[in-house]
């Protein structure tokens, strides 16, 4: 509850300093299109693809993410993850026109596969057993959740820019998070010159 609080906080922690914009905005529309690889947490694999439309500081975010366990040796089927896709608004706020950070959440369907019974092991397939999986009952359970995120980018050019960010998604299945690097390309600004 207490990284929550601190979640909200900052955003208008970020505000109070971010008073000037410095982003060079001549185009009323900025779009985005972005991926992110990272940790879920519990040796999980986060993973994340987003598109986001800006009208100055302000943007709406098409987002999908999902975790998944990391398998080392063969184990069983189905694999557990979970995975959501939802729509986020936001705050963006850039610094020394390289720098920005953003703020957003949103509501999300969450989708949740997990292992129940189990039915039989498969080594009846081509090469025998050395290659089998235990086969277990899938279970499919549906939500509604809270996607957050929040991150750092820094800009390469005025198409391209490299993304540091935390994400989580809050619900009654499962919540997750994950905490990854990505990159993010689009019209994400002008040359220079004008700030608006």
């Amino acid at each position: 509850m207490k990284y929550l609080l601190i979640c909200f906080c900052l955003p208008l922690f970020v505000d109070a300093l971010a008073q000037q914009d410095t982003l060079h905005q001549k185009r009323k529309i900025y779009f985005g299109l972005g991926f992110s690889l990272g940790g879920g947490g519990n040796r999980r694999l986060y993973g994340a693809a987003d598109f986001y439309l800006q009208k100055r500081s302000n943007y709406i975010s098409l987002k999908t993410s999902a975790v998944e366990r990391i398998r080392i040796f063969f184990g069983g089927l189905p694999e557990p993850h979970i995975a959501d896709v939802g729509v986020l608004a936001g705050k963006s706020y850039t610094f020394n026109r390289y720098h920005y950070v953003k703020f957003g959440a949103g509501v999300s369907l969450v989708d949740q596969v997990s292992a129940g019974a189990f039915l039989y092991n498969d080594c009846d397939r081509p090469g025998g057993c050395l290659f089998s999986n235990k086969v277990y009952e899938r279970i499919r359970r549906k939500t509604v959740g809270l996607p957050l995120e929040m991150k750092y980018e820094l800009y390469l050019d005025r198409t391209a820019a490299v993304t540091a960010g935390f994400s989580a998604n809050l619900n009654n299945l499962q919540s997750f998070y994950g905490i990854s690097l990505g990159l993010v390309v689009g019209r994400l600004k002008d040359k220079g010159g004008h700030r608006y």
